[in-house]
């Protein structure tokens, strides 16, 4: 799957702050059932980017 679009609105939610709640970032992922090849690679592209995951 092609996460480059969810990276996209997730940078804009941290433009200010660094980082993202979880609760921002389920919101943002576009199926129910995601594998965990696909979240480790949306964690290492939001990563790359300087890009957190806070709790709230």
């Amino acid at each position: 799957m092609d996460w480059s679009e969810v990276v996209r609105k997730v940078a804009i939610l941290a433009e200010k702050t660094g980082y993202v709640t979880f609760d921002q970032l389920n919101e943002l992922i576009p199926c129910a059932e995601i594998e965990p090849k696909d979240l480790e690679t949306l964690l290492a592209a939001l990563s790359e980017r300087g890009i957190w995951i806070a709790e709230e």
